[in-house]
């Protein structure tokens, strides 16, 4: 089996907190569209019109720790923004007001992307995604995507939902990217009482489940048969292409052959797409992941990967479900659950 390697871009996790200096908030209630007509970052502060956002203090870490910040000196770039060329400007994408910790205030969120310059010239350039999330005395910055010399969105959707089972609420994100054949997805999510947080970019524990899958037929047949040695499953899918022949071998031994799952979440219709499941118990996290016969042209049917997160906030795969392409139906063919090990 042959798998395709990811189009997506490492993301960035870095996180930074600082004191702020005003306790106002970015939105009223609830979750919003970018105001005004500038798209510019709205700082937590009494006054709502759009104004330049204030740049971070503290220093970001590459690893991903936290810093802390005394806050911005009396005469810092900070707090005169507008004043100084050095600190990026934040182009607003969403905002909320949520309480995250379960402690009865609402946090003040907001969904920003920032575009820093890499050269002199400005002709490169690195976009970041970052989460500011205000409690009125502190503000948390938290990086969620990266990407070089790309115009393209930094955000899908945003979802507020208790993730993990722990009585606060978390954020799950959906960041789109844009492929040749296809659209594509990742998530990222990010827990604010723990200070914990997942992107869904590349998997190693991903390819290896993939590799688990194997695809054989019975001669004579029309029939694709996808087997998973690990979990001893295995279901058939109808090859419509073979049924319009008397003799169905030579194209069932390239289907058998060349059939592949690709390891990245693409956006297959409305309802198959990366999102965030509400079933009676937790939310699952479904990753939809295409099946190709021979050609990316050539879709011909889907894994459903359902995912929960767990007390430590990692991602645990719990069930696959494999979905028939029958004509323009789509048929549920067979499912099975992950197990550890």
């Amino acid at each position: 089996m042959i798998l395709s390697i990811l189009l997506l871009a490492a993301a960035g996790c870095g996180i930074v907190k600082r004191d702020s200096t005003d306790g106002g908030t970015l939105s009223e209630s609830g979750t919003e569209n970018s105001p005004g007509d500038s798209g510019a970052y709205v700082p937590a502060s009494g006054d709502t019109s759009d104004t330049d956002a204030r740049g971070a203090a503290g220093e970001e870490d590459d690893s991903g720790s936290v810093t802390d910040s005394d806050g911005p000196a009396e005469d810092s770039d900070m707090q005169n923004p507008r004043q100084s060329g050095n600190k990026p400007d934040y182009k607003l994408l969403q905002s909320a007001s949520i309480d995250l910790d379960n402690d009865g205030v609402n946090e003040q969120i907001g969904v920003v992307r920032t575009d820093l310059p890499m050269n002199e010239a400005g002709t490169e350039s690195r976009a970041e995604g970052r989460l500011l999330i205000s409690d009125g005395n502190n503000e948390r910055q938290v990086v969620f995507f990266t990407k070089e010399n790309d115009p393209s969105e930094l955000l899908s959707r945003i979802e507020f939902e208790d993730l993990d089972g722990d009585g606060s609420t978390d954020i799950f994100m959906v960041i789109p990217g844009y492929g040749a054949s296809f659209n594509y997805s990742s998530y990222f999510i990010y827990s604010y009482k723990k200070d914990k947080s997942h992107s869904f970019i590349s998997d190693n524990t991903l390819a290896d489940f993939i590799d688990g899958f194997e695809f054989s037929y019975a001669k004579g047949a029309s029939l694709l048969t996808v087997a998973n040695r690990f979990h001893n499953f295995s279901v058939d899918i109808v090859i419509e292409e073979a049924e319009e022949q008397e003799s169905p071998e030579d194209i069932m031994q390239q289907y058998a052959q060349g059939t592949w799952i690709d390891p990245v979440s693409v956006d297959i219709s409305e309802d198959s797409r990366l999102s965030l499941v509400k079933n009676k118990g937790l939310p699952e996290i479904k990753v939809p992941l295409p099946v190709f016969g021979m050609a990316t042209v050539n879709m011909i049917a889907e894994i459903d990967l359902f995912y929960g997160i767990d007390s430590d906030f990692i991602p645990i795969l719990k069930r696959c479900e494999i979905i028939d392409f029958s004509g323009s139906d789509k048929v549920k063919a067979g499912s099975f659950e992950v197990t550890a090990g």
